[in-house]
């Protein structure tokens, strides 16, 4: 790889998707609260979120409760007595009290609420009312826990907000999952995650991780000398690629300019962000680096609306953003890696955290600059670039799904 040119990245990504369009994107829907009402309706409450892995409940009796800021919604995830995971809203049936209260942990059979003592089983049954006879004509096999629908894809426990999905999680993943399916989701045993609220609204932060035009100026430090390598001043993508609502952009990066002796060592043993040397060819799905590229890094893979993994060859990190109003949301970032198995694989892994972490605060920071123009009204229009085509597919996606919404209302 070292001492190599390779061909700048073309442009010319847009062209093969010519529905996107190529003319400016108006910008209300970055901060109408109108607009935001109505992706609540015809967006969020029709799809499903990742919360959690199989992992975190391997036994019978292991749980964790999450919350959905979006909807406020607190969930209750745990394996029963038959190896089954499931799902329920967090919320007692006798008077509306949490039944965990706890983050995670282990039930020795039935999960009680500390308000008045009702029970309830690891499938949610009611199993106790204390000083039953006091009651009027229970009907205890109604009063259950309420199921939220759960499914579980490639390990990841998946939830949705409708009693009635509009869609199977199957369904909703569409082609995206087949083509990420197979990937080694459940060797990347050992997790970190950061949690912060930014006041802006949902979409920029998906538009902040998914192109790579500001590489060279927001990130001159961080990623720029491994991406803008060897031939690609502008650090272009090697490729992207549109599938229903869902899209993945595909990496360039090498390390062959890396001149820091500590980095070059970190690259060389970790299967990290920016690391080429790691690959080790292992079976990659088709979906991930489908161009098969040599001097590919790491994958977006973006499952619209907010959910995102970034996939290098042994590491990936989740990205789910929550809105919680038309300028403020909520983002999660969840780093899985693989156990090192020796020194020199653990340093790698810490270097490519801490540089991930940087590169995140990059994205990150000029947000809330942006909604606040955004919400004076003083920008009309965003003028992509060929390599923004991620972007323009979601302005698309979003205002498409708005517009059958609309008519859909109309209709009654």
């Amino acid at each position: 790889m070292e001492n190599t040119r390779i061909p700048v990245p073309p442009i010319g990504l847009t062209a093969k998707y010519p529905e996107v369009g190529t003319g400016p994107c108006a910008t209300d829907i970055y901060h109408d609260p109108e607009i935001y009402r109505k992706e609540i309706e015809a967006i969020f409450k029709r799809s499903w979120y990742m919360i959690g892995r199989v992992e975190q409940i391997p036994n019978p009796g292991d749980f964790f409760t999450y919350e959905l800021p979006t909807f406020k919604q607190s969930v209750l995830i745990c394996r029963d007595k038959d190896g089954e995971v499931n799902g329920f809203h967090n919320v007692c049936t006798h008077r509306g009290n949490v039944v965990e209260h706890r983050p995670d942990g282990t039930c020795k059979g039935v999960f009680m609420c500390r308000f008045h003592g009702w029970s309830f089983d690891l499938k949610g049954n009611l199993a106790r009312v204390r000083d039953e006879e006091g009651f009027f004509d229970l009907d205890k096999p109604k009063l259950g826990l309420k199921p939220i629908p759960t499914e579980i894809w490639e390990g990841f426990i998946f939830v949705s907000p409708e009693d009635q999905p509009h869609k199977t999680l199957t369904e909703y993943l569409g082609e995206q999952g087949l083509d990420t399916a197979g990937y080694p989701w459940g060797q990347c045993t050992q997790s970190y995650q950061y949690e912060v609220e930014v006041g802006c609204n949902w979409k920029l932060i998906v538009d902040s991780f998914a192109e790579v035009y500001h590489i060279s100026t927001l990130h001159p430090n961080s990623a720029a000398p491994t991406m803008m390598a060897s031939g690609n001043p502008y650090g272009r993508l090697l490729d992207v690629e549109l599938k229903g609502p869902h899209r993945t952009n595909s990496h360039y990066s090498v390390w062959a300019d890396v001149t820091n002796p500590v980095q070059r060592l970190a690259y060389l043993h970790a299967a990290a962000a920016q690391n080429v040397v790691g690959q080790d060819k292992i079976n990659l799905p088709k979906g991930i680096n489908p161009t098969r590229s040599d001097v590919w890094s790491v994958d977006l893979v973006i499952f619209f609306p907010t959910l995102s993994f970034t996939v290098s060859a042994g590491q990936y990190t989740a990205h789910q953003v929550w809105p919680i109003g038309p300028n403020r949301c909520l983002y999660q970032q969840r780093v899985f890696v693989r156990p090192a198995e020796n020194a020199a694989q653990r340093v790698g892994q810490e270097n490519s955290m801490v540089e991930y972490r940087d590169v995140s605060l990059e994205d990150l920071s000029t947000l809330e600059r942006i909604q606040r123009s955004l919400d004076t009204g003083q920008i009309k229009e965003f003028h992509y670039h060929d390599h923004e085509l991620s972007l323009r597919h979601q302005h698309k996606v979003v205002t498409d799904i708005i517009a059958a919404y609309d008519r859909e209302m109309a209709e009654g």
